[in-house]
């Protein structure tokens, strides 16, 4: 599948584009005026400063805007926001377009423009979910608690309080729902990668973030766990979920799709929805699977945004998980 893009994805070459370039092809991708403003004007004040290399600077503008949730990535989406219902499902809209997200046959929907990091000098109009230091990932938390408001937003039915909360809709669309899944990769694929166990994330959590994590009610994540020994942790906010099993390994159907990728033409990567492709391990971590949560605590609003679309045959969550769940 080609993205129409100005580059040619064989060449690892990162070939430098005029601005005009670079504007026009994040007009392609569905940036708005506002945001590949804020992106020109990034650009502008480093040429204007005449450092060194202004060629190897630039390039890594153009990387920050697209690797989801960077501080650069977080401000072309935020721009010229004014808090509104409308305003936030624009910014949700453009969001979702921008990484590509479309729902598929199998009701699993994927993220079209997703790359590889390890690859972005030869694909660098793909977009990705990388975090690759503790910095990053402090400026990632932010973003998915922006997109997280966003959502609160888009959902809420009116201003009029109601047992001390606002009243709530629930979350009715399917790319809203499973957005969720992939702002969660990034942080998940981070404390993989960093071996973090159980105490190394409520450690980690105190250090860098100078908040205690949570141990919610892990009852969702630990089908056909024979002991229920699965343990739920949750920053302070609630928004990120980490599921780890009693050796101190992640439970996550990122662990199974990642087995089951595809690469295509342009270096963008598909995950192979066929369940019988799929073991019966990798089956129970897809239902035991962690998720971002939009809410900010449970109770009803959690239940609305994030508990509720999840539910078997609600039709917002990919069919090969609505089977996993009636395995176990």
């Amino acid at each position: 599948m080609k993205t129409g893009s100005t580059f040619r994805q064989a060449d690892q070459r990162f070939p430098l584009l005029t601005l005009e370039e670079q504007v026009n092809q994040l007009a392609r991708d569905g940036w708005s005026a506002a945001a590949i403003k804020q992106y020109q004007a990034h650009v502008e004040r480093l040429l204007a400063t005449h450092s060194f290399d202004q060629n190897a600077t630039q390039m890594r503008l153009w990387f920050d805007a697209h690797r989801v949730g960077s501080e650069l990535f977080t401000e072309m989406l935020m721009a010229d926001f004014r808090p509104s219902q409308e305003n936030a499902q624009a910014r949700i809209a453009m969001l979702e377009k921008v990484m590509g997200l479309e729902p598929s046959a199998e009701n699993f929907v994927q993220m079209k423009r997703l790359g590889f990091w390890s690859e972005h000098g030869a694909t660098p109009t793909l977009y990705y979910l990388y975090i690759g230091e503790m910095q990053q990932l402090r400026t990632y938390i932010e973003f998915t608690n922006r997109v997280s408001r966003l959502m609160y937003a888009k959902y809420q039915t009116r201003t009029k309080r109601f047992f001390g909360q606002p009243s709530m809709t629930m979350l009715n669309d399917i790319v809203d729902h499973q957005l969720r899944y992939y702002l969660g990769k990034p942080m998940i694929d981070f404390v993989r990668t960093q071996n973090v166990t159980r105490v190394g994330l409520k450690l980690s959590s105190q250090k860098f973030l100078h908040r205690q994590v949570r141990y919610p009610d892990a009852r969702y994540h630990n089908r056909g766990v024979e002991d229920a020994s699965n343990l739920k942790i949750v920053t302070h906010d609630y928004h990120a979920e980490f599921i780890l099993d009693k050796h101190d390994q992640l439970v996550s159907m990122w662990n199974a799709l990642e087995a089951h990728q595809v690469l295509q033409d342009d270096g963008s990567v598909r995950f192979n929805m066929q369940r019988g492709s799929y073991t019966i391990d990798e089956l129970q971590q897809i239902a035991n699977t962690e998720s971002l949560n939009y809410a900010n605590h449970g109770g009803k609003i959690h239940d609305l945004l994030d508990g509720d679309p999840s539910v078997r045959g609600a039709g917002y969550e990919p069919a090969i998980r609505d089977y996993a769940k009636t395995l176990f």
